[in-house]
């Protein structure tokens, strides 16, 4: 728990830097709970507010809240109600509970009035909002702990490697799986096997896609019907895993004979893993997402998909039809962690440059912060559509590949001064 310990003593000196700054003199986190569907008694899985997770690292807890004023211990009300209808798992004596005072509720009325405490910010959802609009998820505090909550500590690192670890078992067996001729929901249940996880505790849906669905970029669907082995062309997966709430983000491409898309996958994933040497501190991230440009601007000239140069590709905006998001993101305790276009502590804005709207990420990197590093190349029919009859492209090429889908190649890299640390390779 050496790492639990720092982190903690971390995450509370970076909130009472937030508090001092803001003029607050406490604060309440709250866990939140299920809503239930309108006109039904059931909801959606339950997704604990992320702000609580930084603190406790229990993965099912809800209606449960945290207290914290400076130069005192945080406190936990932990709810853990006397219930015949669900399993209630005790908390309270876990290792973490060591590092605040830990006071067990059963029922919402042994929660505090929130009230009695003088000058104090709420954050949390709309299922619970004692304190007035003004004390609720205030703006000034919440830039200044999300800036904070970008730089990660050794705890947290541990964490998203554990969850990369995680991952690439699955990842595994859903590369065997296709290569065995299986489904699509086929290849997605035998990811959740081999990563001992059920589709509530993924941090985002698998996408599982085959052939032509690869060109879907967050496609959603499992089809149940094997493919004939001779109509199998293309695999890509983009399924990460949890660890004490913190996520892994890998996607990976295949294809089910040794062809010239096999060979386009070879220099995509050599593209991709030079770029994921560029993430060291001070690293302009809009400057990484250009390389990036240039680096599918070579795949499509190398394949002959476009006729001109690489610098006319990318000027033209042809490379932007064949890799239309960003290069990445963010990773913590959200798949998209918080503070993408945020550059300083007070909330300043830089936005995404406006020829490349889809970049989540724009400042400059700075040491500890985890980043998703995932150039694609795909050939998107409702794209191309665009630009049918330029001179440029390669439309006998293109017509090749559509088949395929497109590639995307991904791993979560932490940012270092001099080398960064890749986890999804490393591990």
């Amino acid at each position: 728990m050496k790492l639990f310990k720092a982190h903690i003593k971390k995450v509370t000196e970076a909130t009472t830097r937030a508090l001092e700054e803001t003029g607050f003199d406490g604060l309440w986190i709250y866990s939140g709970h299920p809503e239930h569907h309108f006109l039904d008694d059931m909801g959606s899985p339950h997704v604990i507010n992320p702000h609580f997770r930084w603190w406790v690292p229990v993965a099912n807890v809800t209606s449960s809240v945290l207290h914290y004023q400076p130069g005192q211990k945080p406190t936990v009300y932990l709810y853990q109600p006397a219930d015949f209808w669900h399993k209630v798992i005790d908390h309270s004596e876990d290792k973490w509970a060591r590092y605040f005072d830990v006071k067990v509720i059963g029922h919402y009325s042994d929660l505090p009035k929130f009230n009695d405490w003088h000058n104090h910010a709420w954050i949390g959802g709309p299922e619970l909002q004692p304190l007035p609009e003004i004390n609720t998820n205030p703006k000034a505090l919440l830039d200044h702990l999300h800036f904070s909550r970008v730089q990660k500590t050794d705890y947290e690192i541990q964490c998203i490697q554990k969850a990369n670890q995680i991952a690439l078992k699955g990842h595994q067996a859903a590369r065997d799986a296709f290569y065995a001729g299986s489904s699509e929901y086929e290849i997605h249940m035998a990811y959740l096997t081999a990563c001992q996880h059920n589709e509530y505790q993924m941090p985002y849906g698998n996408i599982v896609a085959l052939n032509e669905n690869s060109s879907v970029l967050h496609y959603q669907f499992q089809n149940r019907e094997r493919l004939p082995k001779g109509q199998l062309k293309s695999f890509l997966i983009d399924a990460g895993a949890n660890h004490h709430g913190y996520a892994s983000d890998i996607t990976r491409t295949y294809s089910f004979i040794d062809d010239e898309f096999a060979e386009m996958i070879k220099m995509m994933e050599d593209k991709q893993q030079q770029l994921c040497k560029l993430v060291t501190t001070g690293q302009d991230y809009i400057d990484l997402h250009i390389k990036a440009h240039h680096y599918i601007g070579e795949v499509l000239s190398e394949f002959g998909i476009v006729k001109c140069s690489v610098s006319s590709a990318v000027e033209q905006g042809l490379s932007s039809v064949f890799f239309p998001h960003g290069l990445g993101h963010y990773l913590g305790l959200q798949v998209h962690d918080v503070n993408g276009y945020i550059v300083d502590e007070h909330g300043t804005v830089k936005p995404p440059p406006e020829n490349h709207p889809f970049l989540r990420l724009t400042g400059c990197l700075r040491e500890n912060v985890v980043v998703t590093i995932e150039p694609g190349l795909y050939f998107i029919p409702m794209l191309l559509k665009g630009f049918v009859g330029h001179s440029d492209i390669n439309w006998e090429k293109v017509e090749a590949f559509i088949p395929y889908g497109g590639i995307r190649i991904e791993d979560n890299v932490v940012v270092k001064k001099e080398q960064a640390i890749n986890l999804t390779r490393t591990n």
